[in-house]
């Protein structure tokens, strides 16, 4: 492996996806590619409008979040990885994807909520999307279970 693109929102989640690619890049040598994707605000409404978007700054959505992955970066780095960070714009499945072509990646590693039922019908998936349409193997990181109870 030469490359892993791995997926933030800069949750908790995305936190566990980038140590486990930490812990690939070390044993592969990779370069870890961070990749955080600013979307704006859109909500499904009845036809025939059937999405409406929500006006947002983008500019400081992007400058925030470029801050924020510049910072995690550091911390990678830190941590004997080489790395670097991408903030895009657009949908988050798309972007991924598409980034993860253009820069010939060999693995996206990303959290997932594992939501089911009329959680994942009404939110979907950003990691079963990039499931579907990536043409690289991809690594799907599910929260951590809290030990049970004996």
């Amino acid at each position: 492996m030469k490359r892993i693109v791995v997926a933030t929102d800069f949750s908790e989640l995305s936190d566990e996806a980038i140590e486990t690619a930490v812990a690939l890049a070390h044993e592969s040598g990779a370069i870890l590619d961070l990749v955080h994707v600013a979307t704006e605000i859109a909500y499904a409404v009845p036809p025939p409008m059937d999405v409406l978007s929500v006006p947002i700054d983008m500019p400081s959505v992007v400058l925030a979040a470029s801050t924020r992955l510049a910072a995690e970066e550091h911390r990678v780095r830190g941590l004997g990885v080489v790395c670097e960070g991408n903030v895009l714009v657009g949908r988050a499945e798309t972007e991924i994807v598409d980034h993860a072509d253009k820069t010939h990646s060999d693995l996206i590693v990303l959290g997932t909520h594992g939501r089911r039922g009329l959680g994942h019908a009404l939110l979907g998936s950003i990691a079963e999307k990039v499931v579907q349409h990536a043409h690289c193997p991809v690594l799907t990181v599910p929260p951590r279970q809290p030990p049970r109870a004996a």
